[in-house]
């Protein structure tokens, strides 16, 4: 049954929505549910976890997880799960709910029908990439070492050189060839004549986040010009809204909270083909917002992988301050230069990849470390202006203000002033931040912001007991369970961003602090040790239990003896 009212009002659609969608029917496509009693329990697929901490609630129809508090309806549960915008999710969940309304621009019925087309151009263009006309496509790819599963993933596929090959499929299915011109799939010149837009390309399908095709990257086989060419805009593509690859990485990224982000159609195949499966890639020449948002959805942390030449690290810098005023958490990675990842992997392998990633550099340090070094101290100010402008947080702003007058070695008092005098004032937060880590605190915990693949080692050798206060306990567990920065207390965001400016002075020097540390986490174990054989020693000396008094007496002296060894 549908719905005809096509004037209601935002309100009044939610509430039908979540009327006729069974939020356990929706939730089930994603994770697997169980029962228990009148409720159903699943792990949480907004975080990392192996005992079941989501719930939903059919009765209330809400979901809820106790483990990362991630709540809400049928709408944002879809939302969420998806990236979408929320305007982007009422339309999908109303269409399936058979309500008919209007929301915005674009006419719904043809934005159906271009999904379709999209979808045949896909199924034809596979299908010719393994007919006798794609012999040579398929060469490229091995030449390329894109293996077949790569190939499927991906749905890769092949554009023939005949100006009429899609044509003609769509005819033989009996579609409007008007319509196809309008969804930019063929091309009508000034005489009316029709063609294929892509001939004799490798044809890279561009998917939503629910894995729909909604436009297609081509690279040309033969000679031609130019070497991509790529769909315009139409009703279901919007230029600088998409990443190439998201919704194949999508899963993973959320379980893994994090996203790889390099430049090209190929640089995705290859690092996904060598295991790095969380990897997306922009479309065009710049990272925009749209972008940035809709990875916000996903991770909570990108690391920009990118070529260490002049314009990869312009390209980074660029893309890292994209990132940091949307209040993402970011790494830069720049490879050698002249590499990209498809040809470092091949020439060296995934595990110095893995290294280099491992590697990557704080963003906002990275930043900063670019305005040193191509900036004078005048343009230095107007750099921070123009950068604070763009953050939107208020807290957040105050937190990059101090970690920039850190970075670039500025007072900050003296910078708030100057901020404060610009025309249009920029309003930054200023509160009086806690501390409470001691130096010992701050010593392991800049340990584990600096070296995050060590935290989880320390972990097993179970540092936090040697944390000296529980502000920094909680910390450290939110570190490694590499929760959201946007969910750092301000002493925690504080000291996180100051420890990451500090990264460039700490590389190379990571054993010879790691090995520090273990000799006073040792010494502080026998110092315990000591305290408490000294107290259980007072105790049965008052009982009067000479057994046990003997005993412990025993254990100080061995204690005492290996001190001297």
């Amino acid at each position: 049954m549908s719905n005809s009212k096509t004037n209601m009002d935002l309100e009044e659609l939610v509430t039908e929505i979540k009327e006729r969608l069974d939020i356990v029917q929706i939730v089930g496509r994603y994770v697997e549910l169980r029962q228990v009693g009148g409720r159903y329990v699943a792990p949480c697929p907004f975080h990392q976890e192996t005992k079941p901490s989501f719930n939903v609630n059919p009765e209330k129809g809400f979901f809820y997880c106790f483990g990362c508090q991630a709540a809400g309806d049928v709408i944002s549960f879809y939302q969420r799960i998806n990236g979408l915008e929320f305007k982007e999710a009422l339309k999908d969940l109303a269409e399936e709910a058979g309500i008919k309304f209007y929301l915005g621009k674009g006419n719904s019925s043809s934005r159906k029908t271009f999904f379709e087309l999209y979808e045949l151009a896909t199924d034809f263009f596979k299908n010719q990439l393994q007919s006798s006309n794609g012999a040579k496509a398929r060469e490229y790819l091995a030449s390329r070492q894109v293996s077949e599963l790569v190939q499927k993933t991906f749905l890769l596929g092949y554009s023939p050189a005949d100006w009429h090959g899609l044509e003609k499929y769509f005819q033989s299915k009996g579609i409007d060839i008007n319509l196809a011109v309008q969804s930019g799939l063929l091309v009508k010149n000034d005489k009316g004549q029709v063609y294929d837009r892509f001939r004799d390309r490798l044809m890279f399908p561009i998917r939503d986040l629910q894995g729909r095709t909604i436009a297609f990257g081509g690279r040309v086989l033969g000679e031609g010009d130019p070497k991509y060419l790529n769909s315009n805009e139409s009703l279901i593509y919007k230029k600088g809204e998409h990443l190439y690859g998201l919704y194949e990485a999508k899963s993973h990224i959320l379980k893994e909270k994090e996203a790889i982000l390099s430049e090209g159609y190929l640089d995705v195949l290859a690092l996904v083909q060598a295991g790095f499966k969380n990897s997306c890639a922009i479309l065009g020449t710049s990272l925009t917002r749209e972008q940035v948002l809709k990875l916000a959805q996903l991770a909570s942390k990108v690391i920009l992988l990118l070529d260490g030449d002049a314009a990869g690290k312009k390209a980074a810098w660029r893309s890292a301050e994209m990132l940091l005023a949307e209040g993402i958490n970011c790494a830069v990675a720049l490879l050698p230069e002249g590499e990209d990842p498809d040809s470092f992997l091949k020439k060296y392998g995934p595990e110095q990849l893995q290294r280099i990633l491992e590697q990557s550099q704080e963003g906002l340090a990275y930043c900063l470390k670019m305005v040193r070094e191509n900036k004078s101290p005048r343009e230095q100010v107007g750099w921070i202006e123009d950068f604070l402008k763009r953050v939107r947080d208020l807290k957040l702003k105050g937190f990059y203000l101090s970690a920039i007058a850190i970075g670039l070695n500025i007072s900050e008092k003296e910078l708030r002033a100057s901020l404060e005098n610009v025309e249009g004032q920029l309003k930054i937060e200023t509160r009086e931040i806690k501390k409470s880590f001691t130096a010992w605190d701050k010593e392991v915990l800049l340990i584990g912001i600096i070296f995050p693949q060590e935290a989880r080692k320390l972990a097993e050798e179970g540092v936090e007991h040697f944390f000296q206060t529980k502000e920094a306990k909680n910390f450290w567990q939110k570190l490694i369970s590499k929760v959201d920065v946007r969910e750092f207390s301000e002493e925690e965001s504080n000291f996180y961003f100051q420890s990451k400016l500090k990264e460039d002075f700490f590389q190379g020097k990571k054993e010879e602090l790691l090995k520090d540390l273990r000799f006073k986490m040792l010494s502080k174990d026998k110092k315990l040790r000591k305290q408490n054989l000294f107290l259980a020693l007072a105790r049965a000396q008052k009982r009067g239990d000479l057994a046990e008094t003997k005993r412990i007496l025993g254990l100080l002296q061995k204690e005492f003896a290996e001190q001297e060894v």
